[in-house]
């Protein structure tokens, strides 16, 4: 197992996926274990990276040929940052959430779908899961219904 670096636990959507290895890790503040050195799947059409958090979280990144992240996938007893998580799409999040709590919906499962990023969150208390993936990165060929399983 390796430990990584807070600043790199995990990629964010239209980034490249998280390291291998971490050099710069600090055993003793780690903020996430690598489970594998090694893609945990891998095809011709894209890679998924598994990193498991601190708080029990797992977070799988799927991640193109050519490396950019084109979907991540999370589920544990902690619903992970998902500001670091979506990166540039965060603020699309936030203000779709923010819309919908203003209209009374408090919470309620996320369910955004729109051309440029879905997202799908859900959960409770030792028990979050979701998935967010933007359309336009998934490559061609890619069913993204049979990748987030």
């Amino acid at each position: 197992m390796l430990a990584v670096n807070a600043g790199t636990a995990w990629a964010a959507l239209g980034q490249k996926p998280s390291p291998a290895a971490a050099s710069a890790a600090q055993p003793s503040s780690p903020a996430a274990r690598q489970l594998a050195a090694t893609p945990t799947q891998q095809s011709s059409l894209y890679t998924r990276h598994e990193v498991q958090l601190d708080t029990g979280t797992t977070v799988w990144e799927f991640a193109t040929p050519a490396g950019v992240v084109f979907a991540v996938q999370w589920r544990g007893p902690v619903l992970p940052d998902l500001s670091r998580l979506l990166g540039d799409y965060f603020k699309t999040f936030h203000q779709e959430t923010e819309q919908a709590r203003v209209l009374g919906r408090h919470r309620s499962p996320v369910n955004i779908e729109r051309s440029d990023l879905v997202i799908r969150s859900n959960g409770r208390m030792r028990n979050f899961f979701g998935h967010a993936y933007a359309p336009d990165l998934v490559p061609a060929g890619v069913v993204v219904s049979d990748v987030l399983q």
